[in-house]
């Protein structure tokens, strides 16, 4: 419950959004919670229907019994997400601060103070830890540590019993074989004049500075859709509002919205990439604000995945537009001189260090001042011809 509670007190909107790293948002959700903030009142919560990803009948016996739990009790998982009002959530003092069966904590207060509403649409959880715990397993140690919950036994107590899952790494010589499944994870700040593209704004402009962001990010996504992999946005702000507002910007078809969790850029790319890997098999991240990221730079950063362990996208600024991998590799964005010139030097010096191999793609350039700014862009200005 701890990092719940650290997420909203950081989020500044009137709605909460909480979702688990490893849920699926696709664009029917999205637009289901959109209706629903249309007219919701701020004493009224929300969920999501349940779902794994996967065929197995295994699956489908959850997604059962999770039915009648939620019909027969009210409960609702973790997994399918909570939206909740500021108010509210103050009201009922978030989540308790239990290692475990804080989902069930919460929605005990909430039934008390406000009106639980189940949106129409379905969030896919990864089954990743059925797969790695065994399912029959995991589904019989959940139900006897919810049965112990109910029957009185502290979630501290609980806490001592429940073993975490710890991810299952591939095997160092692993390489990409062609056809695996693959995302493409792109990094995006909700389009806020003064907080976007600040360095640039000091020559054009806050309002253009954030229109010219807004081309860039909404060129980008135009050109990687439609590609032989799933398209996933990282916003921030997490918050439900500026999640809402990248969806908009962006277009909510053929993308996934997630929200970035908290951290530098660093800590928050190495988590994107840990959770796209819950599903594929390599992750190619990339940034808004480069022209010229398309289909056909992330295909080669693919191929070139199935024979090296990093692939980098070299900025002429001394970072780095792109970064793909077949495993999590957090070593790999931790201590960062983020914003400088040594982005890139200190990350090749820690891929190096680690003996891993590195394919560099074609240099990009930024666009941080005017004199980076295409003819194309200025023309998006305001005022521009």
């Amino acid at each position: 419950g701890s990092q719940l509670r650290a997420g909203a007190d950081e989020a500044s909107g009137r709605w909460l959004l909480f979702l688990h790293a490893d849920c699926r948002m696709d664009d029917s959700a999205v637009g289901a919670l959109n209706d629903f903030l249309a007219t919701a009142d701020e004493s009224e919560y929300a969920h999501f229907d349940f779902a794994l990803n996967g065929d197995a009948f295994f699956h489908r016996f959850i997604e059962f019994g999770q039915d009648l739990r939620e019909r027969g009790l009210g409960l609702v998982y973790g997994d399918q997400g909570l939206v909740v009002s500021r108010s509210l959530y103050d009201a009922v003092e978030g989540y308790p601060d239990w290692p475990l069966m804080e989902d069930v904590g919460i929605l005990r207060r909430l039934e008390v103070r406000g009106r639980r509403v189940a949106l129409p649409a379905t969030l896919v959880t990864s089954d990743r830890r059925y797969a790695e715990e065994g399912g029959t397993w995991r589904w019989l140690r959940n139900v006897l540590l919810m049965t112990l919950f109910h029957l009185g036994v502290s979630p501290s107590r609980l806490g001592r019993w429940y073993r975490p899952r710890r991810h299952r790494r591939a095997a160092p010589s692993d390489r990409l074989e062609a056809g695996t499944t693959r995302v493409v994870g792109v990094f995006a700040k909700a389009p806020v004049p003064g907080r976007v593209k600040t360095r640039l704004a000091a020559d054009v402009g806050d309002l253009a500075a954030v229109e010219i962001y807004r081309t860039l990010g909404r060129m980008t996504v135009d050109a990687l859709r439609g590609g032989d992999y799933r398209l996933v946005v990282f916003g921030t702000p997490a918050d439900s509002a500026s999640l809402t507002s990248i969806a908009h910007w962006l277009g909510p078809e053929d993308i996934e919205v997630h929200p970035q969790p908290d951290g530098d850029l660093g800590h928050r790319m190495a988590r994107a990439v840990e959770h796209a890997l819950d599903d594929a098999q390599a992750v190619v991240i990339v940034g808004t604000d480069i022209p010229g990221i398309d289909e056909e730079t992330v295909d080669e950063a693919f191929r070139l995945l199935r024979d090296h362990d990093v692939v980098v996208g070299p900025a002429t600024d001394g970072g780095y537009y792109l970064v793909g991998l077949t495993r999590p590799r957090p070593e790999l964005f931790a201590g960062i001189e983020w914003s400088t010139p040594r982005v890139l030097p200190q990350t090749l010096e820690r891929i190096a260090a680690r003996r891993l191999t590195v394919a560099l793609l074609t240099a990009k350039s930024d666009v941080d001042t005017a004199d980076d700014l295409t003819e194309s862009l200025r023309t998006g200005m305001p005022g521009g011809a």
